[in-house]
């Protein structure tokens, strides 16, 4: 309680930390007299010590507030500039930025910033970021605002689960595969991460939450660059990488290299409890993990003409990964006695590898702004699993119990292509800003799950429980937008986005045939309203959808003890969740939201518990309807030329209503209070201190009561030889406060879970750039960044 009052406190003190002052206001325009919206505005002193920062809004116009004095007003994206003695409450000319010679990359000497908050999407600079230096893409995202990541689960506060986009392509991997995908993905190749809690109808409809869009750094027109770093990091047991990036970006070509190798050793741990009637079940894990990653990436731009660019982008990631466990249980009579023992070994590796693949093309119409993209994507995934184990029941002396000895070996391989078409058009009009598209997908899995019954010390085929799976999945969609800017104070935009889907599952063994097929459609809408500089309201809505994971569709059973199995559910269906918030803005820094979410046929893989067998199966079920009521507020303090800070909380209530008999219904409340501090602690900016804190109470999430969990990092990051060398220390989880207890039904059965994901730990990373900023050359115009398929 002491933690959130302080939270609270310190949230609601930050936007009085500075005195009244006299009001700068201003407009920035283009040579096309159209507003400049969501640009960076800078205020120095005469002596060129930077004093303030602030973003024009989405009508162009910008306010700061200042002492008297005379400055010099620069407008980041553009070499133009304003000098001022400001004696009062002053309105400045427009501010008209050239298009055709604005700046790309414009770098000040001064801190960049490192947050910018749109009207649907909150983006995070990771390169300015202390705490991202030297890590990986999943490093990146714990230090990001309002995103939370625990057990390698990335998760928005109050929404849930998330999907990835990597420069605007959808990833669909499940989760582990994902990590290591990030894991592979340097930190240092990552410009910004967008959060997108409302995305256009533009983007897939899918994600229950909206979507997290990390895009990677680009080169520089007429330069070339290249960075080789290395990082260290101790946890339990010893990890490390390296890494590579090199751009070069001259005349017509850009050409972007990156590769990443690294090893991974983990310890991570559960304790269980499953209270039987009558008894007590105890089960205890240590799981020791290794991986050994790679990542690749290769991206060739080419500008055919003044208005036709196209380019090829590769990017691969493969993982070879190993853990060893020995689950042990004990079961216990309700006076306390131990009635006997469970004791497995287990020894498993998968080794997942994914290579996509996108040919684009963007091509301007005219030169009002219109332009065409065209995408091409192909995407290969395959991963071969093998799961051996075997154990014995033991009495309460410890002495096997005859004819309980079970050993078997589980192989796997699952194949995954996915062919995608996509195709954009851009058409700003006086009247509106519209936008069209359309894409055509399909997915092509199979999973080949051969099981060997081992009791007799050598493999032999259980034909009954091995099967061959294969999956379908066609998706086509069109979608229309129009953005409109009624006048300087209401904005609006409104979307439609169709999509139609059939879906074929067969599985050999069974001789199964599923067959489904569906269209549904998704609205967004905004609506903004800015009465004056410093207030802005807006309401928002959006209709989106949640897809079954392809492995959950697979019918067949899998079992790894003779009291647990998994098995699929082939009548699956997709979630489909309403979405709409109220939002308040003040000064473009203090961010507030009431939002509300529902959620039909909400869908989870359940752990299903026989009190008559002890026997747990666990098979997804659409089992629920979800309606939750939240809040959610941050301020963004950066007054100070030294320290930015980034606080806020959310907290929702959230009611589940079941509709099967294995869960009961629930209601709770839950939260996720946060700082994340940035610190320049020299005149000449080269040492840098980042400070992260989040805590989450005790409360109620789906049908989950989750005890309380926090975390603490710490970062250190000092630049030399001109800041081409970085050396970064970061204390991961300092506190050693990522061990929650997680409580919930299953037919009337009470399960505790306690895990530990071995998060403490020390990492220190060193990073060196080099290359040529000042190639001569005739400038490059930028083509849009496009879109990943969606596949699993």
């Amino acid at each position: 309680m002491n933690r959130i009052c302080f939270f609270l406190l310190l949230l609601a003190l930050q936007p009085s930390l500075y005195a009244q002052q006299y009001t700068i206001r201003g407009h920035v325009v283009n040579n096309k007299n159209e507003a400049m919206a969501y640009t960076a505005i800078r205020l120095i002193t005469a002596d060129s010590t930077p004093l303030l920062q602030t973003m024009t809004d989405s009508t162009g116009a910008y306010h700061m507030e200042a002492e008297a004095g005379t400055y010099q007003l620069l407008v980041e994206q553009s070499d133009q500039s304003l000098s001022l003695h400001l004696s009062g409450d002053t309105l400045l000319p427009p501010i008209i930025v050239d298009d055709a010679v604005a700046l790309e990359g414009f770098v000040f000497t001064e801190r960049k910033r490192l947050l910018e908050q749109k009207v649907d999407r909150l983006v995070f600079h990771v390169e300015n970021a202390t705490s991202a230096t030297g890590g990986n893409a999943l490093d990146a995202l714990k230090a990001t605002p309002t995103v939370r990541v625990q057990n390698e689960t990335i998760s928005i506060p109050g929404k849930g689960a998330v999907l990835i986009m990597i420069d605007d392509r959808l990833q669909r991997l499940p989760a582990e595969d994902l990590a290591a995908l990030l894991k592979s993905i340097p930190a240092n190749t990552i410009r910004s991460i967008e959060v997108i809690t409302t995305p256009p109808a533009k983007y897939d409809a899918a994600g229950s939450s909206g979507l997290i869009n990390i895009k990677l750094k680009t080169a520089r027109k007429n330069a070339w660059n290249a960075n080789i770093g290395a990082s260290y990091l101790r946890k339990t047991y010893n990890s490390g990488n390296l890494q590579g990036l090199f751009q070069y970006n001259h005349n017509r070509l850009s050409v972007q290299a990156s590769a990443s190798t690294g090893k991974e050793k983990l310890l991570t741990s559960s304790e269980s409890h499953i209270f039987y009637p009558g008894e007590t079940w105890q089960q205890a894990v240590r799981n020791n993990t290794r991986n050994d990653m790679l990542g690749l990436g290769l991206g060739i731009d080419y500008k055919l003409s003044r208005q036709w660019t196209t380019g090829l982008k590769y990017s691969g990631s493969f993982t070879q990964r190993k853990s060893i466990n020995h689950p042990f249980t004990t079961r216990t009579d309700d006076k306390g006695n131990e009635n006997g023992y469970i004791a497995t070994d287990v020894n498993a590796g998968n080794t997942p590898g994914m290579n996509a693949l996108n040919w684009y093309h963007a091509i301007k119409l005219d030169s009002s702004g219109k332009q065409l993209t065209v995408d091409i994507d192909y995407f290969n995934y395959q991963k071969k699993d093998k799961q051996f184990f075997a154990g014995n029941e033991w009495d309460q002396d410890k002495n096997s119990v005859p004819n309980t000895f079970f050993s078997a070996k589980n192989v796997n391989i699952n194949h995954i292509k996915n062919y995608s078409l996509k195709t954009d058009l851009s058409l700003p009009y006086k009247w509106a800003d519209i936008s069209l598209g359309a894409k055509l997908s399909y997915t092509n899995t199979r999973n080949d799950l051969k099981v060997y019954d081992h009791r007799t010390g050598a493999p032999v085929l259980n034909t009954e429980q091995s099967n061959v799976f294969s999956y379908k999945e066609y998706n086509e969609a069109l979608y229309l937008s129009a953005q409109k800017q009624f006048n300087e104070q209401w904005a609006g935009q409104v979307g439609l986005r169709m999509e139609a889907t059939q879906t074929e599952g067969f599985s050999e063994n069974l001789q199964q045939r599923h067959k489904n097929s569906y269209w549904q459609s998704f609205p967004t809408a905004y609506l903004t309203y800015i009465p004056d500089e410093k207030n802005s309201f807006s309401i928002n809505y959006s209709r989106r959808i949640r897809r079954p994971d392809f492995d959950y569709l697979n019918p067949f059973i899998v079992r790894t003890s003779p009291y647990f199995y998994s098995e699929g559910n082939p009548l699956l269906q997709p979630s489909f969740i309403d979405n709409i918030s109220f939002s308040y803005t003040k000064n473009q820094q203090w961010v507030n939201s009431v939002y509300y979410t529902r959620v039909a046929g909400f869908s989870q893989e359940l752990s299903i518990i026989d009190p008559g067998t002890n026997i747990t199966r666990q098979t997804p079920l659409n089992y629920g309807n979800i309606h939750q009521l939240g809040l959610s507020s941050y301020y963004n303090f950066n007054k100070w030329s030294w320290w930015n800070s980034f606080t806020g909380f959310n907290v929702n209530y959230q009611q589940l209503s079941s509709q099967t008999e294995y869960i009961r219904s629930t209601a709770g409340y839950n939260a996720y209070l946060y700082t994340n501090n940035d610190f320049t602690l020299n005149k000449s900016k080269s040492v840098f201190l980042g400070v992260n804190y989040s805590v989450q109470p005790a409360g109620t999430y789906q049908i989950f009561h989750i005890s309380t969990m926090h975390m603490l990092d710490i970062s250190m990051k000092v630049l030399s030889l001109k800041q081409q060398l970085s050396l970064t220390l970061t204390a991961e989880d300092l506190l050693n406060g990522q061990r929650p207890l997680i409580t919930y039904l299953s037919n009337s059965i009470q399960n505790d879970v306690r895990s530990y994901g071995d998060s403490r730990g020390f990492r220190i990373s060193l990073s060196y750039n080099f290359g040529n900023n000042n190639i001569k050359s005739t400038q490059r115009d930028q083509g849009n960044t496009e879109e990943r398929s969606r596949a699993k």
